[in-house]
């Protein structure tokens, strides 16, 4: 009986020492393991647009799949913000006083496209950037400059 009682007390302790090693293994894989890059880029833009006609806009918002984002947008003015701006630069930081509402409220999973077309008012040159908020994190595109021209025929 003691011989039985030791043998189970030597296969749990073998059992046991197998498990903590696999944690311990694991453990080492997780903290081995990259996190995804938070990347912004606007994938197309127009360079010219008629003034009261739309202009498409298309972004993409990399991170891992266990992201979201709780607003993207474009946001633009007409006048040039043309320093770079750092993950923790808020849009309140920033000089552009228009943006586009379509997903700005909301969850959005990740890693995803955007897009959305803006109908432009006023002639002149814009600036605009794309931007995501991703956990603590402020993503900006580099600014961009359309121009907002008065009928087709302008150059």
């Amino acid at each position: 009986m003691k011989k039985k009682l030791l043998i189970l007390a030597f296969a749990v302790i073998v059992f046991c020492g197998l498990v903590f090693y696999n944690y311990l293994q694991a453990q080492k894989k997780i903290s081995e393991t990259r996190p995804s890059p938070l990347n912004i880029s606007l994938i197309s833009y127009p360079e010219r647009v008629v003034v009261g006609q739309k202009g498409s806009f298309v972004w993409s918002v990399e991170s891992s799949p266990d992201l979201s984002t709780p607003q993207t947008t474009i946001y633009w003015g007409y006048t040039a913000t043309p320093s770079a701006l750092k993950q923790y630069d808020s849009p309140e930081a920033v000089g552009y006083p228009y943006k586009e509402t379509d997903y700005f409220k909301g969850t959005f999973r990740l890693p995803d496209t955007f897009d959305l077309s803006i109908n432009f008012e006023k002639t002149g040159k814009v600036f605009l950037r794309a931007y995501a908020k991703v956990g603590d994190n402020h993503l900006w595109t580099e600014e961009k400059i359309i121009e907002i021209i008065s009928s087709k025929n302008d150059n």
